[in-house]
């Protein structure tokens, strides 16, 4: 279906003097015109899963409708579902095991269980630092919940992202039931019932796909029952989230800051690079999971096709202009392929007001220098004493910037910070894993470091072949690093091209795996090795692992890890 780009205008709410309380469904704190004004000031009450299924249609509102109703026919539909589509083939007589025929309970089986393996392969990923998806019970769910909706939905399938839209929505509801106080109505009783979690989040995540799905069509390319796209040899009509972006860069983008957007034509950035990932995950890995429900919840509140996502994807770039308008082509699709360093109340007030000027548009952040933030002590870090203010190294970032930075300032303060971070992070109750941003905020320094510092010190050998006494002991701790930082154990990385990734590409490359060398060049002996003899050497290595489909059961013995055994676990 079509998706319509038109601003809209929204009516201001009613005031009321009433506030709402969380697990409290009085009228008129749970009217749709409340919850609507709750969600653009961020302030929605829990259960926040009742909120959203209320915004996005999939129930009525407390005064509207009969909310038990509506919720035991969700429940009953899914369990419907799952009847029919868990048939046993041996039940079904004269049916053969080996046939082809399209119509054959035995051939759906196999296609099913590829599908569900492929599916587990992306679920047993999902945010691998938070302990509740590592619970194999969660994961069978996650599984269950969208083989289902694949099945009942053969166009688009199951694509890759989108158990990391279901993950927060399930996250969501396990929390409305984890903090639920033990006085609630009869409505809340028989919502919050721990035994229909995977009901509820099959009927939550068919209603965020209602306005989603389209950006997961992939042109005229149909996946098979199995859930695997062909391999595609001739040009195909692009995917609508391609047109979409297209049309946000030209209607929206251009009008509002046409700078940028003239900044990353020149940079030679289209807006799918980064854009389909935004649209198809919901800026699910932009912002810290802390921030995602409120986020979430403002864009709920347009309804279920979420006709003003394009705002908030103007609203990100807006957000981040003095950083990109600072940066080449490769350090701003790092930032733009990075989570975001700004929070998403700011992302959402800028895109309310550029749907509605009469709202206020938020200050502007001091531009976002992400390179020194990577390696610069945080500024919360204590002072560091004169003594370790002279070893420093200075950081090529582009053409016309340099950056230098203190080896032992960096090192005392970041140990130092941590530490009371660390500190904070059990004070608060924290189980001790990170959060995703910081992960990927950790990789990008480890990149950062791991690009700049073998340069760095090639450059400062060139310009001191004789240098001094003094300056040898930490030239020697920076060849060091350097060292470390190199790829040891492999000289080359084996990348499976994903099908995401080359939807409109044209060549045989397709799906298939490829592989990449990584040759680090280190002085003037490695500089002109013959590319030949690489070539020849890289050929003589190259050794592709096909993926294995499982359309049986082959494993003996049982185990937790999922791909030693993915059907007789988790799929059958």
């Amino acid at each position: 279906m079509e998706h319509k780009i038109k601003q809209d205008s929204i009516d201001s709410p009613s005031s009321t003097t009433k506030e709402a309380v969380d697990y409290n469904l009085q009228f008129p704190t749970w009217s749709m015109e409340y919850l609507k004004k709750t969600s653009i000031e961020l302030k929605l009450v829990r259960p926040r899963s009742l909120a959203w299924a209320v915004m996005l249609n999939a129930i009525p509102s407390p005064d509207g409708g009969d909310i038990m109703l509506s919720i035991k026919g969700h429940r009953n539909l899914y369990n419907d579902l799952k009847e029919k589509l868990s048939m046993d083939p041996r039940e079904v007589i004269g049916d053969d095991p080996l046939s082809q025929n399209d119509e054959s309970a035995w051939k759906q089986h196999f296609c099913d269980n590829e599908l569900k393996a492929l599916i587990l392969q992306d679920v047993v990923r999902t945010f691998p630092d938070e302990v509740f998806f590592r619970d194999k019970d969660i994961q069978d769910m996650m599984v269950r919940v969208l083989f289902f909706w694949a099945r009942a939905h053969p166009s688009p399938g199951y694509r890759q992202g989108m158990h990391e839209i279901l993950a927060p929505l399930l996250y969501e509801l396990h929390n409305d039931r984890k903090f639920a106080p033990n006085d609630l109505s009869d409505t809340l009783r028989y919502y919050l019932d721990d035994r229909f979690l995977e009901n509820d989040s099959y009927m939550l995540f068919n209603a965020v796909m209602k306005g989603l799905e389209q950006f997961y069509t992939t042109g005229d390319v149909i996946p098979t029952s199995c859930g695997r796209l062909p391999t595609v040899r001739s040009l195909h009509n692009q995917n609508e989230a391609v047109r979409y972006l297209e049309r946000v860069r030209e209607d929206y983008l251009v009008p509002a800051d046409p700078e940028l957007a003239a900044h990353l034509s020149n940079c030679n950035i289209s807006m799918e690079l980064f854009g389909i990932r935004w649209l198809r995950l919901l800026f699910g890995r932009e912002f810290p999971r802390t921030e995602i429900p409120q986020l979430w919840g403002f864009i709920f509140s347009d309804g279920p096709m979420l006709p003003n996502v394009h705002y908030i994807i103007v609203a990100m770039l807006i957000a981040i202009r003095s950083t990109l308008l600072s940066c080449d082509t490769g350090s701003a699709l790092s930032v733009l392929m990075r989570p975001m360093c700004v929070c998403a109340a700011h992302v959402c007030a800028l895109a309310l007001h550029l749907r509605h000027p009469r709202h206020p548009r938020p200050p502007t952040p001091g531009p976002l220098l992400v390179p020194a933030t990577l390696v610069t002590p945080p500024q919360d870090a204590p002072p560091i004493s004169a003594q370790h203010k002279t070893k420093t190294m200075t950081i090529s970032l582009s053409k016309t910037k340099t950056m230098t930075i203190s080896l032992s300032r960096c090192e005392e303060a970041g140990s130092v910070w941590f530490e009371q971070r660390g500190r904070e992070s059990d004070s608060e109750g924290s189980e001790g894993v990170a959060e995703g941003g910081d992960v990927a905020r950790s990789l990008a320094a480890l990149a950062l470091v791991r690009a700049r510092l073998p340069p760095a010190l090639a450059a400062l050998r060139a310009a001191l072949p004789r240098p001094p006494p003094a300056a040898l002991p930490a030239l020697h701790q920076l060849a060091q690093l350097a060292a470390l930082l190199q790829c040891r154990n492999h000289a080359l990385i084996d990348v499976e091209t994903a099908l995401e990734a080359a939807e409109n590409q044209t060549n045989d490359a397709v799906g298939k795996k490829q592989l990449v060398p990584v040759v680090m060049l280190a002085g003037k002996s490695k500089a002109k090795v013959n590319q030949n003899q690489v070539k020849l050497k890289l050929h003589q290595k190259a050794k592709e692992v096909p993926l294995k489909v499982f359309h049986q059961v082959e494993c003996d013995s049982t185990s937790d890890l999922p791909f030693l055994d993915p059907l007789r676990i988790r799929t059958e």
